[in-house]
């Protein structure tokens, strides 16, 4: 015994682990089936069997009435004796279904009319009281005394038997259980399909998730496509093509059209009818629900690898900057001792010749010290000294320092302040010291007839600088390096100076970013925050 319940409880779990491993989709289409076949078998059973009950209760009705009818229409009969009308009355009572015999008794015991002719002339016992009995074979025995008033005329005993009626009703209702089962099958076949369809339907947005949520594993992070997407100008018929959201998909994932939402609808997105229609049903919520996800990761994965290039070249930066000081502190004293003897040499020592090499050794040793004097600058910056200023101003005070250069150059110069601008603090001394890097680097990359440009703007609360010619250009292999300490494509020059102007932006809290073709020139664009104090 409990080796049987063992196996059978075995059998059960292995039935379960198994629809357990079915996809979702064979899980509905055989959720389905499984319902339709209960609802199915259950109507059909409904519906025979109170098709069964209703024709057993008519016919046992129908019996009853027509037995009454019977004692009473005889009567005459049996007063005038009327065998061939007796006859026929108990013929036509015959016809009910499931009467097994009917016989009619006069008073005197003898039966007068029979179903069975042969019992015809017979005697029986007589007894007028009215009884129902059911034999062993299921035949129902009914008596009816013939009374008219207080006399009696006689006997009416009816047989009726249970199976008869039972095969009568099987063979009525087999017609409407085959139109039943016709029908059930058809029916059967649809929900078949339609199960299918319905499966397919809902299981086919998920598989899409899926391979987007496979694909996040070789680094694919793409946008699962929902069809149910809508515009929001579309569904609100909506002109504003200034709005952030105008004719993008997903409005509820663009910044700048949540706050919009929430400033001029008091609405949160996830709450906005273009969200639940484009959503549609749940899947459509759990794959614009992933699709958030996507991008989040992708803007936390481009935070993480600007957070790490940056951490790197900070690294780098300190490293150059701590190797730069060293090598800076321990040339500059020879170089100071170069200096001093060449001085002395000029002074007591005569001779063409010895005077020309002395100055070559004086220039030299001079370029020397001012390119300690840029590394140190590097690796160790000056603190911001924060006033309030004009921008354009000191701008303009770096223009009188490099115009004569660019004039002697035969090359042009154009300005373009914004006099909107108001005064801001900021570092006025290092601020110059940038600007003047870029416009010498602009001078150096640009040939006679070339064009120098500098203009300034207020856009968002910042103050955005664009120092731009039409030189040499930048090669698209350097874009990346341009800002590295010691990088340059010059014979001379330290590669310090646009590392120093990234580092006097940043100490800023501003940004600094570069456009470059080669032939067509390049623009480098400043942005710094007006700050107040």
């Amino acid at each position: 015994m409990k080796t049987w319940h063992y196996l059978k409880d075995s059998a059960i779990d292995a039935f379960i682990r198994r629809i357990q491993r079915l996809s979702i989709g064979w899980k509905i289409f055989f959720s389905f089936l499984f319902l339709f076949l209960v609802i199915v078998l259950s109507i059909n059973l409904l519906i025979l069997n109170y098709q069964k009950k209703s024709l057993r209760s008519q016919i046992d009705s129908n019996v009853l009435v027509t037995l009454e009818n019977l004692s009473k229409e005889v009567i005459d009969n049996l007063i005038f004796f009327d065998p061939l009308a007796i006859d026929e009355k108990i013929s036509l009572a015959m016809n009910n279904p499931g009467m097994e015999y009917i016989m009619l008794i006069d008073k005197n015991g003898r039966v007068v009319g029979h179903s069975n002719k042969r019992y015809l002339g017979t005697y029986v016992n007589l007894d007028y009281n009215k009884w129902q009995k059911i034999d062993p074979d299921e035949i129902l025995h009914i008596n009816l005394p013939i009374v008219l008033g207080d006399i009696y005329f006689g006997i009416l005993k009816a047989g009726i038997s249970e199976n008869k009626i039972a095969q009568y009703i099987d063979e009525t209702v087999r017609s409407l259980k085959n139109y039943i089962y016709v029908l059930s099958s058809l029916t059967f076949l649809m929900t078949v399909i339609l199960s299918f369809m319905l499966s397919r339907t809902l299981t086919k947005p998920l598989q899409k998730l899926k391979n987007k949520m496979l694909s996040i594993q070789t680094d694919k992070l793409e946008l699962c496509e929902n069809p149910m997407n809508v515009l929001c100008k579309d569904v609100f018929k909506c002109g504003k093509t200034d709005c952030p959201a105008y004719g993008r998909e997903r409005c509820w994932l663009i910044k700048e059209a949540k706050e919009n939402c929430r400033e001029c609808h008091s609405m949160d997105c996830k709450d906005c009818y273009v969200y639940r229609i484009s959503c549609g049903d749940e899947i459509g919520y759990l794959i614009e629900t992933f699709n958030e996800m996507i991008l989040k990761l992708k803007a936390s994965l481009e935070e993480l690898d600007r957070a790490t290039k940056e951490k790197l070249r900070l690294e780098k930066s300190s490293a150059m900057a701590e190797m730069a000081m060293t090598v800076a502190h321990e040339i500059k004293n020879p170089l100071n001792s170069i200096k001093a003897s060449t001085s002395y040499l000029k002074a007591n020592f005569q001779g063409e010749v010895l005077r020309e090499f002395l100055t070559i050794i004086d220039k030299e040793t001079e370029r020397l010290n001012e390119l300690i004097t840029s590394f140190l600058s590097y690796a160790r910056p000056v603190p911001l000294k924060y006033e309030r200023g004009n921008i354009n101003n000191t701008l303009r005070d770096v223009l009188k320092l490099v115009e004569t250069e660019i004039k002697d150059g035969k090359k042009l110069l154009y300005t373009d302040f914004d006099v909107a601008i108001p005064d801001f603090y900021f570092d006025h001394h290092q601020l110059k010291q940038a600007a003047l890097n870029l416009l010498v680097n602009a001078i150096d990359a640009t040939k006679e007839g070339d064009t120098i440009s500098i203009r300034t703007e207020r856009t968002n609360g910042k103050v955005k600088i664009t120092i731009k010619d039409t030189g040499f250009g930048i090669p698209s292999e350097f874009m990346d390096k341009i800002f590295e300490p010691f990088f340059t494509t010059k014979t001379t020059g330290s590669g310090l100076g646009l590392a120093c102007v990234e580092r006097i932006i940043t100490d800023h809290e501003g940004t600094i970013s570069v456009r470059s073709k080669e032939s067509e020139g390049t623009e480098f664009i400043i942005e710094l925050p007006l700050k107040e104090r």
